[in-house]
Formats: structure tokens, C-alpha cells, sequence
């Protein structure tokens, strides 16, 4: 391509991008970042219809495919409503830092086609939100005060996410259920409140890694039911557990899935189902001692005699 033509072909753009900017000040506006990776760029306090404005704009010059969008640093912005993206196709996308923003419609409009990778990261959102993103692959959603619900309505039109990744979370019963090809999911700071019957029972033959962990305090209660669909590919862990009991675990062990408890329990009868058991070889369970902890596989088998009768797996 001549300068000529060149020029003729990117100053509209370019001139946009500069003009917009000037409005807006200079610790707010939306930039186009051509560079390895093709993104869009929305940063500081503007309003929804300036991003809208900016998008459509875009789209006026020809520019609507673009690898990423990065929204961030914006209190003003409270919903992203339905079609917000417009024609504009984005195949990773970042919100970040945007305290206010409660609510998210279905906002991918042409990009429902296209999304793989989603972060919603330091938001004010109570819930998963409903996308319509068949292609999706991966998950992101990190909070910082409020934790977020995981529904299973939620993946209702992006039953193909393979990686889910949350940070204070509370999972509703069956939430994961419809993801067909999930492979692995973190919750990374998970309820402090009891794990109810059917919270992570899945259907995924490719299940890989769970991590279910805490920073905040959590006593680890966890009902019976709670655990089911493990394969014998999954490796499971577990933060901390309030006891190791068969009504709760059996189906993960069962299932020939790899188990770890990070933080060491009490190891009495309650263990003692694992411990006599050809379980064994697939947990790792350390147990408490005054002063320390031992891996449950150096625990005498004499110390579970008076354990009473149980079926040996």
C-alpha cells in the first residue's frame, strides 16, 4: 500500500481515537492498540453510551474484529446492557475494576460468536452472568467484598467453557451439571457457609482438576450428596475438611479420582475407611500431630483396631 493510500485509509481512525480522547480527557478514554495483539482499550470513568458511541464509531471505519477488549478503572459504569458490543467481535475480554457495575446482560451481541476468554475481575456483581457464548472457553470472575453466586442458569447458552475460575464464590446446587467438556474449575475462596447436597456434582468425562480452597475462615462442613460425576481423571483438592467421612467422600474415592486435603485433619476412625482401604495410594492426607503431621499412609494400621467393622474397598 502507497503512503497515500495508507494514510487515506487509517487517519479517520486514527483521528477518532485522538479526538476522543481530548473529550474526554486524559485519564479517561478508549483507544485502539494495534500491535502483536489487536485490542480495544476503554479506561477510566466514562458513561455506557461514550463506550457505545466509540464502538459504533469503530465500526463506521471498518474496524470490527479485534483479539481483545479491556474495560477498566470506571465507577460509573453500573450495567453493561443487552448488545452493548454491537456489530464489534472480540475474541478475549477483560472488565476490571469497575466497583459499581451490579449487572450484565447478555452485552456480547456479534461477539457471542467469537469469545473465548472472559475475566470479570474486582466488580460489584452478586451473580454469574447469563451470556449467550457457545464458543467460550474460559471463565475468570474474581471479587473482592461481595461474593458471587454460581447458578446453573448461568451456562445455560455456553455449555462448552472448559476452565472455570472463581474467587469468593457460593455454588448453588448442580451448577456445573450442564458443562458437558468442563475440565477444570477453582474456587479459590469458596463459602465459609456449609457445602450443600449437589453443589459439585458433575457430567464431564474430561473432569481434570477441582480446587476448592479458602482464605477466609471455613470450618469445612460439608453435607453428604455434595460430591459426584468425579472421574478417574480427576485430582481433587480440597482446602481443609471438618471430617473425612465415607457418607461425603466415597463417591469422589469411588470414582478412582486422585483426593487431597490441604490442611491436616484429625486422624481417627474417622479415616480409618481410607487408611484400611486400597483408597489409599490415591489421597494425600496428612494428619495432625501436637507438633506436627504425618502423611496418613505412615499411620500404623494398628492404631485403627478398635475402629469397629467396616467393608475393606
Amino acid at each position: 500500500m502507497h503512503l497515500k493510500d495508507f494514510l487515506l485509509f487509517y487517519t479517520p481512525a486514527l483521528l477518532l481515537v485522538c479526538s476522543y480522547q481530548q473529550v474526554a480527557g486524559q485519564t479517561a478514554g478508549c483507544t485502539v492498540r494495534d500491535g502483536v495483539t489487536k485490542s480495544v482499550i476503554c479506561s477510566g470513568e466514562l458513561e455506557v453510551h461514550q463506550i457505545e458511541n466509540f464502538f459504533r464509531q469503530l465500526v463506521q471505519h471498518g474496524m470490527m474484529r479485534f483479539d481483545e477488549l479491556w474495560i477498566s478503572d470506571n465507577a460509573l459504569i453500573q450495567r453493561l446492557p443487552v448488545g452493548f458490543l454491537g456489530e464489534l467481535q472480540f475474541t478475549h475480554i477483560s472488565i476490571v475494576s469497575c466497583p459499581n457495575l451490579v449487572q450484565v446482560d447478555d452485552f456480547l451481541g456479534a461477539s457471542s460468536d467469537s469469545l473465548l476468554s472472559l475475566n470479570l475481575h474486582w466488580n460489584g456483581l452478586s451473580e454469574v452472568p447469563q451470556l449467550t457464548a457457545p464458543k467460550l472457553y474460559e471463565l475468570h470472575v474474581y471479587q473482592t467484598e461481595k461474593r458471587i453466586v454460581i447458578r446453573r442458569a448461568a451456562f445455560e447458552r455456553s455449555r462448552g467453557i472448559v476452565k472455570l475460575d472463581f474467587r469468593k464464590a457460593i455454588v448453588e446446587p448442580f451448577a456445573f451439571f450442564d458443562l458437558k467438556t468442563l475440565g477444570f474449575l477453582y474456587i479459590r475462596n469458596i463459602s465459609p457457609k456449609p457445602l450443600v447436597a449437589g453443589s459439585f456434582n458433575f457430567d464431564s468425562p474430561g473432569l481434570s482438576y477441582i480446587e476448592l480452597t479458602s482464605e477466609d475462615p471455613w470450618e469445612g462442613h460439608i453435607e453428604p450428596g455434595t460430591f459426584g460425576g468425579f472421574v478417574s481423571s480427576t485430582w481433587f483438592r480440597l482446602g481443609t475438611a471438618a471430617n473425612v467421612s465415607p457418607a461425603v467422600f466415597f463417591p469422589v474415592l469411588n470414582s478412582s479420582a486422585v483426593f487431597e486435603i490441604g490442611v491436616p485433619v484429625k486422624c481417627d476412625c474417622q479415616v480409618a475407611w481410607i487408611r484400611l482401604s486400597s483408597f489409599l495410594p490415591r489421597t494425600t492426607i496428612r494428619c495432625a500431630t501436637e507438633t506436627s503431621s504425618v502423611m496418613l499412609q505412615d499411620v500404623d494400621e494398628a492404631e485403627f483396631k478398635d475402629c469397629g467393622s467396616f467393608c475393606t474397598v
